[in-house]
């Protein structure tokens, strides 16, 4: 009898693999701006993919773009929808109706535009078993319509460390679950380059590039969200983190993702230029490694 492939195996988008000019704009650097700004503003910077949430779909639509228009404004500016955020009340049972609703917008979003992650986290304080059982869940939907999930540990998130997003991740026992990389959420959880080293390259489905302060904020949370710097003006070990990544084997495009207060009050071209020419050097570097 033939074996009848998973529909992960089936449906899955391929991979992106980078290119030295294949940069990519969460969407969290210009969490402000329009929909319609976003595209602008990344095409003008040269980023070849961009992030969006279920905000920025919403606010598409009130803007009279229809669903057909939306995957062609970005493709006529030369971009992809590469990843959606942020998804965190994944571990809760669905509603009376069997309704989630900013999970059931992401996926219908990943499937209207054909993007092939979705960005998740834990805030709330769940027990193990449920985080398990749910995020299996989660992963077995997203493999329906060919997605893959990347979990995000957070110093100041029910998952501090690498180490707890790497367990269950393995928990989730699918090849659709996989670890996003932030590097101030790195730093301020205490990682190390030897850490990253332990890792496998196929544990890793996102790295996201920022900075940070030499003197951290009392308030985790509130720096995370108001006060990082764009890579190259802090004191995060960027050349480190992306170093031991190179080394075992991590061959994927970069992002730029910094929530910072002052650069969501300047013009949107201006931070997406930034974004790009921050995280110039280590493209260079990195080029030159390979």
């Amino acid at each position: 009898m033939t074996e009848t492939p998973s529909p992960w195996a089936t449906r899955r988008r391929a991979p992106v693999r980078s290119t030295p000019q294949d940069l990519h704009l969460s969407a969290m650097t210009l969490r402000y701006c329009s929909f319609s700004d976003r595209v602008l503003a990344a095409a003008a910077a040269g980023f070849s993919g961009i992030g969006l949430g279920a905000v920025d779909y919403l606010d598409a639509r009130r803007s009279e773009f229809s669903e057909e228009q939306l995957a062609d404004y970005v493709s006529r500016h030369g971009l992809r929808v590469v990843e959606l955020e942020f998804l965190a009340d994944w571990w809760r049972e669905a509603d009376v109706r069997g309704v989630r609703l900013e999970e059931d917008l992401l996926f219908y979003l990943a499937d209207l535009l054909e993007v092939p992650q979705i960005n998740v986290g834990l805030f709330a304080e769940v027990p193990f078993d449920v985080q398990k059982m749910q995020f299996r869940r989660l992963c077995t939907r997203a493999a329906d319509h060919g997605v893959r999930i990347a979990l995000e540990f957070m110093p100041y998130s029910s998952l501090r460390t690498l180490d707890a997003a790497r367990e269950l991740v393995s928990c989730a026992d699918t090849d659709n679950a996989g670890l996003m990389l932030d590097a101030w959420h790195w730093h301020r959880s205490g990682g190390t380059p030897d850490e990253l080293r332990t890792l496998s390259a196929s544990e890793v489905f996102a790295v996201q590039l920022c900075d940070a302060s030499a003197v951290p904020n009392p308030d985790l949370r509130h720096e995370g969200r108001h006060e990082r710097l764009l890579p190259g003006e802090g004191v995060v070990d960027l050349t480190g983190f992306l170093g031991a990544l190179t080394e075992i084997g991590v061959d994927l495009p970069l992002a730029v993702e910094v929530l910072s207060d002052q650069l969501d009050a300047r013009h949107p071209v201006e931070v997406a230029r930034l974004a790009a020419q921050s995280v110039a050097p280590l493209l260079s570097e990195r080029a030159a490694v390979a």
